[in-house]
């Protein structure tokens, strides 16, 4: 059982950066997209413009510059559709079921899950992973639905995110 009067539910500074450091690296995948599927994202015409543009910058200061600039945008836009478009772009159906299952697998009681996943998945981090468990067993703790929603669909994300960070490491 969980003593939630010694945890402080805010987000760290750390965390929310290092979810920025990822936005900012899937923008890279995101411009390498084919027009077809650049169509097909869930985005504005102004984030869209953006990324565009990023494909075509060759000087490598510029290209750091927008690609932070999208990687800040991506986090305006519906960050949770627009991971979940890049990630159906880049595997294949049979993968993203074997994948997607790792959100029912992980739990924070599950010690050798947690480590099985973090092994996994290179570009994931043990304590990112924990607090995202954390969040929801906070929001059953609160029996907030709302934020049990929020709370798994930024897990799902997560695990996109990194299953497609890990890939672009290899």
């Amino acid at each position: 059982m969980i003593d939630w009067s010694e945890h402080d539910m805010r987000v760290s500074r750390t965390e929310l950066k290092k979810a920025h450091e990822r936005l900012q690296t899937l923008s890279i995948p995101l411009s390498n997209l084919s027009k077809k599927q650049l169509k097909k994202l869930p985005a504005s015409e102004y984030f869209m413009a953006e990324l565009m543009a990023l494909a075509d910058i060759t000087s490598a200061t510029a290209r750091i510059r927008q690609t932070k600039r999208v990687g800040k945008l991506i986090s305006e836009e519906n960050r949770h559709e627009l991971v979940k478009a890049l990630f159906d772009a880049f595997f294949p159906n049979e993968q993203i079921s074997k994948i997607e299952s790792w959100a029912g697998r992980l739990n924070i009681n599950d010690e050798g899950t947690l480590k099985q996943f973090v092994k996994q998945y290179k570009a994931s981090e043990r304590n990112s992973l924990y607090q995202l468990l954390l969040w929801i067993e906070y929001a059953k703790h609160l029996k907030d639905d709302e934020l049990l929603q929020e709370s798994h669909e930024d897990l799902v994300s997560y695990i996109r995110e990194v299953t497609i960070l890990t890939e672009l490491e290899k």
